[in-house]
């Protein structure tokens, strides 16, 4: 008899104490940098990709993007440049835009360079 009573007490505070733990996991990215080694690939890059990396940020979360074109060669030039923006998440499409725009004019002024040399 002690010991059923023993091992009812056991089970009944193991019950009463035990506790179930919801554990939720947050994903905020703050930044992003992508590097790129050729002007062609640029026009490879998927600009909504962008948004959806940042799609589930708070708001007012601060953000930071950037591209980064290593190794331009061509005859005696060799450069590399990189245009970044920073903003807030719920500016996402204008900050998206704002850096498409800046890398397609540095790919066209990239080649234009090159075109003189």
């Amino acid at each position: 008899m002690k010991k059923l009573l023993f091992i009812s007490l056991l089970l009944l505070s193991s019950i009463v104490f035990s506790q179930e733990k919801k554990v939720t996991l947050e994903s905020n990215f703050e930044s992003i940098e992508i590097s790129i080694d050729s002007l062609e690939e640029i026009d490879t890059i998927k600009w909504d990709d962008f948004k959806d990396i940042f799609k589930d940020n708070k708001p007012e979360t601060t953000i930071s993007m950037k591209v980064t074109v290593k190794n331009i060669k061509k005859e005696n030039l060799v450069t590399n440049f990189s245009i970044g923006v920073n903003g807030k998440s719920d500016q996402i499409d204008s900050l998206v835009n704002q850096l498409k725009k800046g890398v397609l004019k540095m790919k066209q002024i990239a080649i234009n360079l090159n075109n003189k040399n």
